[in-house]
């Protein structure tokens, strides 16, 4: 099979291309993971390398084997407005084995009439017309069906209105698209191609307002982000390789994520480490709060880098070389390939110690980087195939820097709640918040303690680190994490399957992955 990963990334006089110039770089915090010392500002205009110019053609570095979509896109934020100009050129190969007379997208940001305007999409040239947007599902008819093996590419042209960041949760958490005072984010702010299964087609999971409901197949990325009309200066965080082509032009090339998200503030200030594997952790938080002191992003950023050392040894290694961990304005928090937000209210709300919101909330977010953005799923119909494993992530990272606070996490974050439910209920059916946590987040962390219980310590984390390697760059069902499990240890853990989930027996089944 012959995979083009040539991403034409031409960036259109309108759209203001990012020419190349000398760089400057931003105000960064640099602290050693164990350095409990206050961290150093360097001085704001500190001298970079010029950068090498860019080509318009990028060879996208490839980190799964045979990635079969490619995203070069230029966009253009008006910063008074909020709005973006976009080109998103998809490069396609044809892997569903069958003839399709048509790309199928998942559009999340139309879930609000008004955000999103297309312009026209074009398709080697010819002007597509008959194309359908119906809720979140675009379908882009080809000019000629595409065989099995074959290779297109589309152009398409839009405009997006950054919405308000609605005031409680119910709204409030979608706040990774949307806009405050004082922070814009952009995730899940772009048409991504939709996972193919040969039984079920095109895959275009219906929204729901609670919990996720993604179903994300591994692609390459390049994005080009230029402001316009910006009055002071704006720090951008994103996750991959990232590089200033010029002073109002960001670059950021990620390979095998699941999305592209971005964040950006003029009020951010950015702390840093590196961990002994090599990887950046860098912490945007809001320096505009009087109510957060430096202790609480230091003990973030802290926290970040020694969930990921750990997860790295528990699960397997860490692809990238940054992890971009940013605070939200916006309730929770949410992961995205190489980039996760922690809300404000867990800044605010840090009482100085670590057994406290902050430091849960951020393991967990990082958690998602291993279950999400490494081995995807089905988060709408098994959410618990990610956030059973992110939540007894937590487990982890308790026992290993903090061994005297594990009975007050069973303590604090699941007894007290005495959750009810069954683990493995699809977010649909869930109608508030609390019932969807305790069932699938709180009695997912019950369920997987009796599993490691029932397999025993080595064998548990054998098991986990076997579906890791398997389903990394993948999108992983039910049926790839249970059937790694010995026939012994599948008989081994039936009691605890019959007392947590509703359907219990899963081997029988069958399925395919896309």
């Amino acid at each position: 099979m012959t995979v083009l990963i040539l991403i034409c990334c031409i960036c259109l006089s309108v759209l203001g291309a990012c020419a190349p110039e000398p760089q400057t770089s931003r105000d960064t915090y640099v602290i050693s993971p164990a350095a409990q010392e206050v961290p150093t500002l360097l001085p704001d205009h500190a001298s970079l390398p010029a950068l090498t110019p860019q080509p318009l053609s990028t060879l996208i570095p490839t980190s799964q084997p045979g990635s079969t979509v490619q995203y070069g896109i230029d966009a253009v934020l008006d910063w008074a407005t909020y709005t973006l100009q976009v080109e998103q050129r998809v490069h396609y190969y044809n892997d569903t084995g069958e003839v399709q007379p048509a790309l199928i997208f998942n559009v999340d940001v139309n879930q609000e009439p008004g955000d999103l305007t297309f312009k026209r999409i074009t398709n080697a040239s010819h002007l597509v017309t008959n194309y359908t947007l119906e809720d979140t599902r675009l379908t882009v008819p080809f000019t000629e069906p595409l065989a099995a093996d074959a290779e297109v590419e589309l152009i398409l042209e839009y405009s997006l209105i950054i919405p308000q960041i609605e005031a409680g949760y119910r709204d409030g958490h979608l706040g990774y698209w949307g806009r405050s005072a004082r922070q814009v984010n952009l995730g899940m702010w772009f048409p991504l191609v939709a996972a193919f299964e040969p039984s079920k087609g095109w895959i275009t999971p219906a929204s729901h307002w609670l919990g996720e409901h993604f179903v994300l197949r591994s692609a390459d990325f390049v994005v080009n982000l230029t402001l316009h009309n910006t009055t002071r200066p704006v720090r951008v965080a994103g996750p991959g390789e990232s590089s200033r082509p010029n002073k109002e032009c960001w670059r950021f090339e990620l390979a095998g994520g699941r999305e592209l998200a971005l964040s950006l503030s003029e009020n951010f200030r950015v702390l840093s480490t590196t961990t002994s594997s090599g990887v950046k952790v860098e912490l945007y938080y809001l320096a505009d709060d009087p109510a957060i002191t430096l202790d609480a992003p230091r003990h973030t950023l802290q926290t970040a880098a020694d969930a990921l050392a750990l997860y790295e040894e528990l699960y397997g290694a860490y692809p990238l070389k940054r992890l971009a961990v940013v605070e939200g304005d916006f309730p929770d928090g949410m992961e995205f390939s190489g980039l996760v937000f922690v809300s404000q209210d867990w800044f605010k709300a840090w009482k100085g110690i670590p057994n406290d919101w902050l430091t849960l909330i951020t393991a967990h977010e990082v958690a998602h980087q291993w279950w999400y953005a490494l081995v995807s799923s089905d988060q709408g119909h098994y959410p618990y195939i990610d956030e059973t494993l992110a939540i007894y992530s937590e487990v982890f990272y308790i026992e290993k820097y903090y061994p005297d606070y594990l009975t007050w996490w069973w303590d604090f974050r699941v007894n007290t709640y005495a959750p009810q439910g069954y683990v493995d209920t699809p977010i649909y059916d869930f109608y508030s918040p609390r019932g969807y946590i305790d069932a699938v987040y709180l009695r997912g962390a019950l369920m997987m303690e009796h599993l490691r219980t029932d397999l025993g310590d080595e064998a548990f984390l054998d098991w986990l680190q076997a579906y890791f390697d398997q389903m990394q760059g993948r999108i992983a069902y039910p049926i790839d994490l249970w059937s790694l499990l010995s026939t012994d240890q599948y008989a081994a853990t039936s009691q605890t399957r019959i007392l947590y989930l509703k359907n219990p027996d899963l081997l029988p089944q069958s399925n395919s992955i896309p």
